[in-house]
């Protein structure tokens, strides 16, 4: 959704802005600092100031779209792209990334505001999903476990109808395949619906593992990884008490996330200028 100009000189004059919009945390230090960090690192990524890129949630922390599209606005930016800064594709990305994104446009209309792509399951993010699982491998390598090793990767669940996780399906796909034959993979939500956390495990079981590490497909720790992972793995340990369980750090920031971020962003605006230059004069 947008609201452009019809002057294409003031557009091509025009700098950009950037709001790095993630869902929030209702036990925000983590999730706060770590969107900080991710903001002042992406700065410096797309070679902008610290008046060039700003940080919102749709829930829970402070400050919302509006307010960061509202605060580019006062210096000067009147093109924003919103990164959703999510792992998922459900009404987050679609009814509410509207939504969010209309408020701000009554609150400062003639803004051109672009959405980018969302990091879905780009390859980039099975990388770092493979490193915590080799992370985690060798910390548990004193333990003698049959190969292969299973892997449960586990996004945030979502009420969304509208997503079928055949994505997350196929995410998990290419996570086993860069892995190797020593791992075997299935995913799971945390909660709000199938997959569940107990059907993966048993599709695990089922291909023979004798241990699973859980990785929690998620930014930083908070409510989702205590209570829905790691509360839901005890359970686990219940049902299936032949099985080793562990669980690895969250994903949080590295150079390599930053990089696809700073890609997503620079797509929009090579697109946009892209449509300018083919404008008649």
């Amino acid at each position: 959704m947008t609201l452009e100009s019809s002057d294409k000189s003031n557009r091509t004059a025009s700098p950009w802005g950037v709001v790095l919009l993630a869902h929030g945390s209702q036990s925000g230090k983590d999730t706060a600092e770590g969107l900080q960090d991710m903001v002042r690192r992406l700065q410096i990524e797309l070679g902008g100031s610290s008046d060039d890129v700003q940080v919102a949630c749709l829930e829970f922390i402070k400050p919302d779209l509006t307010e960061s599209v509202s605060a580019l606005v006062k210096r000067g930016r009147s093109r924003i792209t919103v990164m959703p800064f999510l792992l998922g594709k459900g009404t987050h990305l679609t009814e509410d990334l509207e939504e969010e994104i209309g408020k701000a446009l009554k609150q400062c209309p003639g803004t051109d505001i672009r959405p980018s792509a969302s990091l879905g399951s780009d390859p980039a993010m099975a990388d770092i999903v493979v490193d915590r699982v080799l992370a985690q491998t060798r910390a548990l390598n004193g333990a003698v476990v049959a190969s292969p090793r299973g892997v449960m990767l586990v996004k945030a669940g979502t009420r969304s109808k509208r997503e079928d996780h055949q994505w997350f399906r196929e995410f998990g796909e290419i996570v086993e395949k860069k892995l190797g034959d020593a791992f075997v993979v299935a995913v799971a939500q945390s909660h709000f619906g199938t997959p569940t956390m107990e059907e993966a495990a048993k599709q695990l079981a089922d291909r023979g593992v004798t241990s699973m590490i859980c990785v929690p497909y998620i930014f930083f720790p908070g409510v989702i990884l205590t209570r829905n992972i790691e509360g839901g793995i005890e359970e686990l340990k219940q049902s299936f008490p032949d099985v080793a369980f562990s669980v690895t750090d969250t994903l949080g920031i590295d150079d390599r996330l930053v990089s696809l971020t700073a890609r997503r962003i620079q797509d929009v605006w090579s697109t946009s200028e892209s449509s300018l230059s083919a404008l008649p004069e």
